[in-house]
């Protein structure tokens, strides 16, 4: 089985290769990601970063592949250190980041645009922010991490929740739109 997975990961880090990512050292790339990107944008990602597409290694068995789009050239997508994400989007028209050892869920969303002007039909431009997630978050399965929204370090975001506005450090957040449910201890042993 562990050859097989060394197998896989150098297959997904060629195919990010061949899509103009360099991934750092060390970490899995299970399957083969969504790739799509505008010229002039970069997607940078860290060492020991977990890329998973392969519902059969989940045990939600998400039907998705991480992807990876940048829809516009100025577009940065920045994967730190450490970071697992499973089956998720990640579509950037600005700036996406995601801090080190953080842990994104099966089909996840993390949107820095609406994509549209609105109200619709009026020719209006598209809103864009940049979205920020600290380190060692938890972003539960099915999350919407929407533009504009800092999630502190050390944030837990509960499966299904649509987060709007900005998650304070070290808090549990939920629901629709996702608010603070309570706050955690300081952790012991933070990210160096």
């Amino acid at each position: 089985m562990q050859l097989l997975l060394r197998i896989l990961t150098l297959a997904g880090r060629i195919w990010l290769r061949l899509h103009g990512i360099s991934p750092g050292h060390g970490g899995w790339v299970h399957g083969f990601p969504v790739v799509r990107l505008k010229p002039g944008s970069s997607v940078q990602i860290g060492n020991d970063v977990v890329l998973l597409s392969i519902s059969r290694f989940n045990p939600l068995a998400p039907a998705g592949k991480v992807s990876l789009v940048t829809n516009t050239p100025s577009a940065r997508i920045s994967i730190h250190n450490g970071a697992g994400i499973s089956s998720s989007v990640i579509s950037c028209s600005r700036e996406i980041t995601i801090g080190e050892e953080t842990l994104i869920g099966a089909n996840c969303l993390i949107i820095d645009s609406d994509f549209h002007g609105f109200p619709l039909g009026e020719n209006q431009p598209a809103k864009t922010a940049p979205v920020k997630i600290g380190r060692r978050v938890f972003i539960g399965a099915r999350s919407i991490i929407l533009k504009g929204v800092t999630i502190g370090d050390g944030a837990v975001i509960g499966a299904g929740s649509v987060v709007s506005r900005d998650i304070p450090p070290n808090s549990v957040a939920a629901g629709n739109p996702a608010t603070v449910l309570r706050t955690l201890d300081q952790p012991t042993n933070p990210v160096r």
